[in-house]
């Protein structure tokens, strides 16, 4: 087994049953360094109606996604004609912040390599051993790879996306991995694909990817608030890590539905949105009802376009309706196949002849307004009325008393919890955190959560009234924080303290439940959105390409149990620390007694890892494929729970 992908197994078993962070993952350094600027609105506001679409039809689509409990849409752009008919977002969120866009930043790259091309500079049938001939290869088949094949996602290479957290030399575990089939014979999703187009668009043109990409795409279309992560070598990711407002991929989507040109400038060639968007490889049913082009996907019948990023980042583009819509989510969704989409493509991408009524318009801004109201977790508390609050005697905006119950400086067992939500942090290679302490103030009429993870002090204002909006410094990222707190009251009249963590620039959303114990003691219950479900289905996923993980988990299953994956799963996602409040006598007692249980629990964890290691060591990857399809149809196995469960 390659050692890339030795590490990478390594790297997901301690993701799901480590109590650390992984020693062979590649040192952290900081990745989002910078946080978003708002926006100025760059298109025209319009109605529906204007565009012969009814808002009653858009009313109806936003109540069917609110419905829809496996949608969780942060941000909705619709675009007609150049015209934005539609907007709304959730509390918290705003389609003029850039928003994490995960694999639409391939689509970009894609654009840059366009320009290239036009330019006469590179040619899509242009091996790419030949742009790097001084980097060896093992597998003889690199001679065949192209940069159609990159394109295209059909080149075959094995080193993927765990390599990114595991690899220093991106491009050399690149050339050195294996080729799983001839190139441009089958289809197979590859971000590292899109990192060497990156490393390409740079060797052919002598300037770094960041300029390019300003000056090819961003600046033609009037996008300056942007912010492109970058790779270990120095180059942008090229396939993830690009942040963008919806606005912005409004406007991407719109010249691309303009066939390159935005108003008046070409950006990309008629010729080189044609091939872009021409069906290249026939995609697997499980992604979704698109086939693949050069770095976006195409509808099965060949009339809608989609740029797409998982946990539910899409621009949706139908041609024949004049229509972009941009959606941005925090859903549990690797590829396209999307409750959401589904819903917008089943309004917005049949033949629309609508009877129009003006007074339909102010429903939806009504709806809008509201947009996701009521599926809020953690709910406002309701202001202060009547003519004292008027006349300014008494506050609008007082301290909620019932938190007072709640103040004070709490100290934790050893744990590896963080306050930004576990998805962010895999991604960030910043899996090593541990919550110290939690202080619950209050200042005036404001209520503070203060927290001390890994020797760093994080300080959040928390709204009752409304999220306060703050920025979060963290190991040297920078995040905007949006924060709501709200105490609910059981039939028992007992208390729970809910704290709603907002990352708008990120598709994860924090959640706090706080109960107290009993006197001085505390138990925090984290959860995250998207939630545990991601890597159940990365773990399918990578069972397809790599059967030893198959087997590795019916291991554990027969060993431990049915059952025992997710729920170690669902408790790595869903954590609960006991907290002791300094104040309270014995307090030390209570974190050893804690330290001790944990102790426990973890040489069950160490087991599962020891029967992994060995595992892997006993075994090498073979042809082993009927096996695997043995154990996803086994009842009661792990792949078959996942396969066959309702979200």
């Amino acid at each position: 087994m390659e050692k890339w992908k030795k590490r990478s197994i390594d790297l997901m078993t301690s993701l799901v049953f480590g109590s650390r962070g992984d020693p062979t993952v590649v040192s952290y350094y900081p990745q989002k360094t910078k946080i978003s600027m708002p926006e100025e609105s760059f298109f025209k506001r319009s109605t529906p109606e204007r565009q012969g679409i009814s808002s009653k039809r858009i009313y109806n689509m936003l109540c069917e996604l609110e419905a829809e409990r496996r949608a969780n849409m942060h941000n909705l752009m619709i675009l007609c004609d150049g015209e934005v008919i539609s907007e709304c977002s959730s509390d918290g969120y705003d389609v003029n912040l850039w928003h994490i866009s995960h694999s639409m930043s391939k689509t970009v790259c894609g654009m840059v390599i366009g320009t290239i091309v036009d330019e006469g500079k590179l040619h899509v049938d242009e091996k790419i051993i030949d742009i790097f001939p001084e980097i060896q290869y093992k597998d003889k088949r690199f001679s065949q790879i192209t940069v159609e094949h990159l394109l295209s996602m059909t080149s075959g290479v094995d080193f993927a996306e765990p390599g990114s957290v595991t690899e220093k030399n991106w491009t050399e575990a690149f050339f050195t991995s294996m080729v799983r089939f001839v190139p441009g014979t089958k289809f197979a999703y590859n971000s590292m694909n899109t990192y060497i187009l990156a490393r390409i668009a740079e060797r052919t043109t002598g300037k770094s990817f960041d300029e390019l990409v300003s000056e090819r795409i961003f600046k033609p279309l009037g996008i300056t608030n942007y912010f492109w992560e970058m790779g270990p070598e120095g180059t942008e990711k090229g396939g993830w890590g690009l942040y963008l407002s919806a606005e912005s991929w409004a406007k991407i989507g719109y010249m691309v539905l303009c066939d390159g040109n935005f108003y008046g400038r070409r950006v990309l060639s008629k010729n080189w949105v044609c091939m872009s968007s021409t069906v290249k490889a026939i995609a697997p049913e499980f992604n979704g009802n698109f086939n693949y082009a050069y770095q976006m996907w195409i509808a099965r019948n060949n009339e809608e376009i989609l740029f797409n990023g998982m946990l539910g980042q899409n621009v949706w583009i139908c041609p024949k309706n004049r229509l972009v819509v941009v959606m941005q989510s925090g859903n549990n969704e690797l590829f396209q196949a999307s409750y959401a989409l589904e819903i917008i493509r089943k309004y917005l991408g049949c033949s629309i002849q609508d009877r129009l009524d003006r007074k339909d318009y102010k429903i939806l801004q009504e709806k809008e307004s509201i947009f996701f109201e009521y599926r809020k977790w953690a709910r406002p508390k309701e202001k202060n009325r009547g003519i004292l609050c008027w006349l300014g005697i008494r506050p609008r905006y007082s301290f909620d008393t019932d938190w007072n119950n709640l103040l004070g400086n709490y100290v934790f067992a050893s744990n590896n919890v963080g306050i930004l939500p576990l998805i962010v942090r895999a991604m960030q290679n910043s899996l090593n955190s541990e919550i110290e302490e939690m202080t619950i103030s209050r200042e005036g009429d404001d209520l503070h959560l203060n927290v001390v993870e890994s020797g760093e002090n994080i300080r959040i204002r928390v709204g009752l009234y409304g999220y306060e909006s703050g920025i979060l410094n963290i190991r040297g990222e920078q995040y905007i924080v949006r924060a709501l707190g709200e105490v609910e009251k059981t039939r028992g009249g007992e208390n729970i303290y809910k704290i709603e963590l907002v990352f708008p620039e990120t598709a994860s959303t924090r959640r706090l439940v706080i109960k107290q114990q009993s006197k001085g003691i505390i138990n925090v219950q984290f959860s995250e959105i998207p939630n545990n479900r991601i890597v159940e289905g990365l773990l399918s996923r990578y069972s397809e390409t790599s059967s030893a993980i198959g087997f590795a988990v019916d291991l554990l299953e027969r060993r431990l149990g049915d059952g025992v994956v997710a729920a170690t799963i669902d408790k790595k996602f869903n954590p609960v620390l006991v907290g002791a409040n300094r104040e309270y006598p014995e307090w030390n007692k209570i974190i050893d007694k804690e330290n001790k249980r944990i102790s426990e629990e973890s040489k069950r964890v160490r087991l599962i890892r020891a029967l992994v290691d060995r595992f892997f060591k006993e075994n090498t990857e073979g042809d082993q494929g009927e096996e695997v399809q043995k154990i996803k149809k086994k009842k009661g196995s792990f792949f078959f729970q996942i396969n066959n469960k309702n979200e």
